[in-house]
């Protein structure tokens, strides 16, 4: 048989010659029940050998089948994938247990250092309880109602579930402590979140800054990403004794009108000298208007060129890049912005500026698959349309920041089911985080309307219900409590109207 599989290899051309019987190597081998690597050397040769009929109207297929060939034979034969043998069915399985008790310690190990973190973190916290007690009371604890770690651990959770808007209303304290008992996975959560929320130095600007953006979690996740990459790459530089590390590559931030993209631009860009993805703080943003000169190519050459000289060493965002494109709308001959687009991409192989391309995600794809900048925009990082609890949330912070008091009942669940019981997906799609300041500039009308009507007489009374904490010092400091403007439901529901 070995002679037959060298005669295949070394002479592919009488893999194809028959005898007088009108048989072929493959019919012979196929008889014989010859081993899987002869048919499938003779195979090769001449695949149309399978389909070869003798002087008896036998295929190799027809002889292998009626001789009890092995399936992998008779598979080949037939032009399938091979079924694995049974040594090879064991060897993967044996595989497969191998690796799944390797992840299943590493998850045991893992929860180890999780929960001895956490014990790290109760015990202060304990320790906290009985010398200064009061200060629980900034977390959201109650150090009355915290006995030993159990409790603490209880309290804790329960806190962080009210300032993230998870504890459903109406629901009683002994039904949180059943959920708190029974719910594994969702604890193990929990846990995970309050020893990396406790880990994050209260003085980290980066973290501050994230958690004045309002969902967008993948987002905000890449940014870390992008952060601990920098670190890491700074540390191996260090430790190798090279240069200077190299910039991270340019960013495209893609999403739908009213995702965020310019917010999150204007908050986090920068911070990226702080966290060394660039070297020098400038920041610069930069719309067509201010890249294309309407005159001339040369024109609009120079002036994309003072444009990126002021980025030089930061970070140069473009805004709707997409309409550096040409446009059927546009006069011909008067649009320049390819020649914007081009300067941009001359400067992107040096890093410097690092530039950031916004836009709709349709639109910006042609951009980012033009050859100019094809392969420079390593990071891609998508904005999803909010929720409409990301839009409530968004409008009581926006709320809060024009001094306003969100009433009784005016709360991110009510707002969200209002938003979605009152308007429909396709117009919530159209402006995502926008309805947050349509709805609060139609707000701030109807309490216009209402104070002006006199009859504002909720706000003015709002401050009756304002409780003073006793002062930590014996000496009595007079006080003048301003008057607040209380935003009420019907405020909300008339505005809504009004979109």
């Amino acid at each position: 048989m070995n002679r037959l599989q060298n005669y295949a290899f070394f002479c592919p051309k009488g893999a194809a010659r028959k005898n007088n019987h009108g048989n072929l190597p493959l019919h012979y081998a196929a008889h014989y029940n010859a081993p899987l690597e002869v048919v499938e050397a003779l195979y090769r040769a001449y695949p149309e050998a399978a389909h070869q009929k003798n002087n008896d109207s036998n295929t190799p297929l027809d002889l292998a089948i009626a001789d009890g060939a092995s399936p992998n034979v008779v598979a080949l034969l037939q032009g399938k994938t091979s079924p694995p043998s049974d040594d090879e069915v064991f060897d993967g399985a044996k595989s497969k247990c191998e690796r799944m008790e390797k992840e299943l310690q590493r998850g045991m190990e893992s929860h180890d250092v999780v929960q001895e973190e956490l014990e790290s973190v109760l015990s202060l916290l304990m320790d906290i309880k009985e010398a200064h007690p009061h200060a629980l009371f900034s977390a959201g604890v109650d150090p009355g109602t915290v006995t030993d770690m159990d409790s603490l651990l209880h309290q804790v959770r329960h806190a962080g579930e009210e300032d993230r808007g998870e504890v459903p209303s109406g629901v009683e304290e002994s039904q949180l402590s059943a959920l708190g008992t029974h719910s594994g996975a969702n604890d193990d959560d929990h846990e995970i979140q309050m020893i990396e929320d406790a880990l994050v130095p209260p003085d980290d600007e980066v973290e501050g800054v994230l958690s004045k953006i309002i969902g967008l979690e993948t987002v905000k996740n890449q940014i870390r990403g992008l952060r601990r990459t920098i670190e890491l790459e700074k540390m191996d530089i260090e430790r190798a004794g090279r240069g200077d590390a190299p910039l991270p590559r340019h960013m495209a931030f893609v999403g739908n009108p009213g995702t965020g993209k310019t917010f999150v631009a204007e908050v986090i860009l920068p911070l990226f000298f702080q966290i060394g993805a660039v070297s020098s703080p400038n920041v610069v943003y930069a719309c067509r208007d201010d890249l294309v000169d309407r005159k001339s190519e040369a024109r609009t050459i120079a002036k994309t060129r003072r444009v990126i000289e002021r980025a030089s060493g930061g970070v140069l965002f473009v805004d709707e890049a997409y309409t550096l494109f040409p446009s059927t709308a546009r006069p011909r001959g008067r649009d320049h912005g390819s020649a914007a687009l081009r300067e941009i991409a001359s400067f992107m192989p040096s890093g410097s500026p690092l530039v950031l391309l916004s836009g709709y995600s349709e639109d910006l794809d042609r951009v980012l698959a033009a050859n100019v900048v094809k392969n420079s925009v390593l990071l891609r990082v998508e904005f999803p349309d909010p929720s409409s609890s990301d839009i409530a949330r968004m409008f009581l912070a926006k709320l809060s920041a024009k001094g306003l008091v969100p009433g009784d009942g005016l709360s991110v669940e009510y707002l969200s089911e209002l938003l979605s019981s009152n308007t429909d997906e396709e117009w919530r799609f159209e402006r995502n985080g926008r309805i947050a300041d349509l709805l609060l500039n139609s707000v701030r009308s109807e309490i216009k309307r209402r104070v002006e009507g006199g009859i504002d007489t909720e706000s003015r009374q709002s401050t009756l219900h304002i409780k003073a904490l006793p002062s930590p010092v014996q000496q009595k400091i007079p006080m003048t409590v301003p008057e607040e403007v209380v935003v009420t439901v019907e405020d909300l529901e008339r505005a809504m109207v009004n979109l």
